[in-house]
């Protein structure tokens, strides 16, 4: 019997460090953001869908996505944003649902999807339970400002595309503090994953 997790959490929130714990326990990861990657990879039909939405100025010299200049495009306008999400949603979910089906196949005892927009999009059907990961929101903006390089505003910005984390830690059924030392953050984890009897 797999076991279906999903994993979540704001930007900048500690997500990544949960995730890899886990697969040093022995989880296999699904990476939404790594899918993602893929279905707009040089070449791909995503990536030609995006250009025809977007125009040819988002590539770069080598004829690759430039990932930069679209999120600024997107991520101060929503209708813009939609579009992208219409295009590269539908390829990134059929993607997951064929991992999970190769995971049930090898009987994978536990399999993580770990997607940033989890609720946004609807993952949570797939799971058997989902866990956020959490911090303080000026910790969180912190953190956006200085991993992404962004000014307070384009950090804000980035942070309100996603749900309000209040919404987010209320339909969560394991939350995981991560605003303390990563040793704190790993008990966490390993306690919750004595609980389900999965290491």
């Amino acid at each position: 019997m797999t076991y279906i997790l999903g994993l979540t959490g704001g930007i900048a929130s500690g997500k990544s460090t949960v995730s890899a714990y886990l697969a040093q326990n022995g989880a296999l990861i699904i990476d939404a953001d790594l899918i993602a990657r893929q279905v707009v990879a040089k070449k791909s039909s995503g990536l030609k869908q995006i250009v025809a939405k977007f125009g040819g100025e988002i590539l770069t010299a080598s004829g690759e996505l430039d990932r930069k200049k679209l999120g600024k495009l997107v991520f101060s306008n929503r209708e813009l944003l939609k579009a992208l999400t219409d295009i590269t949603g539908p390829l990134i979910r059929a993607e997951i649902l064929r991992e999970i089906e190769a995971a049930k196949k090898a009987q994978v005892k536990l399999v993580v999807l770990d997607i940033p927009l989890l609720f946004e999009t609807g993952y949570q059907t797939l799971c058997d339970k989902v866990m956020v990961v959490t911090i303080p929101s000026k910790l969180q903006l912190e953190r956006v400002m200085k991993r992404d390089n962004l000014s307070a505003a384009e950090a804000r910005k980035r942070i309100a595309n996603q749900l309000p984390a209040s919404k987010r830690n209320e339909l969560a059924d394991v939350l995981i503090d991560n605003s303390k030392s990563v040793a704190e953050t790993y008990q966490q984890v390993l306690k919750w994953l004595k609980i389900e009897a999965l290491c």
